[in-house]
């Protein structure tokens, strides 16, 4: 019988692809989630809430690279309904215009619309490097200790960027069709300026790097995959396994459109793996489509905040009877935990893992866990 393992040691073994205890279970959990905690009645921050629920965790986005950005004036303006992020340059001036409300920011005017607006975003990824932030990196992930591990993030590819951030879907292919050598530009030039952020990131004392690109066939098509999204990502896979580290691409759409482009690319991993109606893959069947590859995933993020204590533990219990293969797997949210997400909800997954111990990485769900766990939630009025 395997011995119990600390959250840290379950999930860093996940990662390595070696045998855990029992199933890891580590939530996407950041802002957004956190915000709606008071209304709960709980006032935490993100460690604090990952604590109280119990789970292994992996905090994200925690110290990434530092940018600098050269011979480029940025500043910013705001008032009560808009805030813009300028950059000035000797080559022009743009900027992103931003819409507010009392629970969100959105995107009212992206940076690049025309072509001219393209030469000055190449200008400012030509001009831009990185410098570790690695002691600070190690400082968080201390501070997590055995309670799990911090993650670090790396900047997505440059097509994911410009439809994401840059520019939106809708213009990034209009640049693409009407400026094809100007926009090609651009994305050899974001694609240098990630190659630097590697570099950087190869010195942080972590297993692996996880690349935010959200891919799903609803923003991009085949053609931008495989020619412009996986050759990036398998040339960052390139530099990170010559320094040791895994490379974790966060891909929380529908892809089930693009199961042998990705099982075929060369990353380690996927987070964010997301059923339907999210995203359209269960997770065993994106352990059937991409091999060996370490899974993260496997609940849908709306599920989680519509459910009570006994369907969300269903869904559980529905994962681990269909996910035969459960190596390199870590229990998630596909994308990060909803606002409103009841925090029963969470502690209730953690409560059902523990009680099944090395089980949960069985076939054989505890169905009758499932009532035991309800009433105990209840008589506690968590």
């Amino acid at each position: 019988m395997m011995k119990h393992m600390t959250n840290r040691e379950r999930i860093l073994n996940a990662l390595a692809g070696k045998p855990t205890d029992r199933l890891p279970w580590s939530p996407l959990i950041d802002p957004y989630f956190i915000s709606s905690l008071p209304a709960q009645g709980y006032n935490m921050d993100i460690i604090e809430a990952m604590r109280f629920i119990g789970c292994d965790i992996m905090e994200r986005h925690v110290c990434s690279a530092i940018p600098h950005i050269n011979n480029v004036n940025i500043r910013y303006t705001e008032d009560s309904k808009t805030r813009r992020k300028i950059y000035e340059t000797p080559v022009g001036t743009i900027y992103e215009e931003s819409g507010k409300t009392d629970s969100t920011v959105f995107v009212t005017k992206h940076f690049a619309e025309t072509v001219d607006d393209i030469k000055v975003l190449q200008y400012v990824a030509e001009n831009t490097t990185y410098t570790s932030n690695a002691r600070a990196f190690k400082e968080r992930d201390n501070f997590i200790g055995d309670s799990g591990i911090a993650t670090v993030s790396l900047t997505p590819t440059p097509i994911e960027e410009m439809l994401q951030y840059l520019a939106g879907v809708e213009n990034t292919v209009y640049l693409m069709m009407d400026y094809p050598e100007e926009t090609d530009a651009l994305l050899w030039a974001l694609h240098e300026r990630n190659k630097r952020e590697c570099l950087a990131l190869c010195d942080y004392d972590t297993p692996a790097i996880f690349e935010y690109e959200d891919t799903s066939t609803t923003v991009l098509n085949k053609n931008m995959l495989c020619n412009y999204e996986l050759p990036c990502v398998n040339d960052y896979k390139k530099i990170f396994s010559q320094n040791g580290k895994q490379l974790i691409t966060h891909m929380c759409g529908k892809l089930a459109g693009f199961k042998d482009e990705i099982a075929s690319a060369d990353m380690d991993g996927i987070d964010s793996v997301c059923p339907p109606t999210t995203g359209d893959l269960a997770i065993w069947e994106a352990r059937r489509a991409f091999g060996n590859k370490i899974l993260i995933g496997g609940i849908e993020p709306p599920s989680l905040a519509m459910s009570n204590v006994r369907k969300t533990l269903e869904n559980v219990a529905e994962i681990i009877e269909k996910t035969t293969d459960k190596t390199g797997f870590i229990l998630s949210t596909g994308d990060a935990v909803p606002h409103s997400t009841p925090i029963e909800n969470m502690i209730a997954i953690t409560k059902y893992i523990e009680n099944m111990g090395a089980d949960s990485l069985g076939t054989q769900p505890d169905r009758e866990l499932i009532s035991y766990i309800e009433n105990d939630l209840r008589k506690k009025k968590l």
